[in-house]
């Protein structure tokens, strides 16, 4: 796949939704081929003049059917995504009301922090998983 830069980057907004037992929300994409999925953080595109929290709000809403509390944002980072430059905001935050549930999700799991590097991940999600464990293990 060849990857273009477009003069205006996507925007996404990115949930690192945690549980009070040091547990973190993955999912897996279920649209990509069954060799090739990858782990990622619930994801999602900003809409037209959404702001970074709201849009999170609102895709942790449709996509897994619950509110979060949003604990802190993270400064943004650009990679690539679906063969385009992007801007992804991490968010730390915790659920609020509801139960996760997959929606266009394949599968979505709670393990705890320490294991995540025992997951495969997207080149986005890679190295937040790989910070989140370093954070983990100071």
């Amino acid at each position: 796949m060849t990857m273009t830069r477009r003069s205006q980057k996507a925007i996404w907004v990115a949930a690192i939704i945690e549980r009070h037992d040091n547990h973190v929300l993955i999912a897996l994409p279920k649209e990509q081929a069954e060799a090739s999925r990858l782990w990622q953080f619930p994801r999602g595109l900003l809409r037209g003049p959404e702001s970074p929290e709201s849009a999170l709000r609102r895709v942790v809403q449709e996509d897994l059917g619950i509110a979060v509390e949003i604990v802190v944002g993270q400064p943004p980072i650009e990679c690539t995504l679906k063969g385009e430059w992007a801007t992804i905001r991490y968010f730390f935050c915790g659920v609020s009301a509801g139960a996760p549930t997959p929606g266009p999700y394949g599968e979505i799991q709670w393990i705890p922090r320490i294991h995540l590097l025992e997951y495969e991940f997207d080149d986005a999600s890679r190295p937040v998983a790989e910070w989140i464990l370093d954070e983990t293990a100071q």
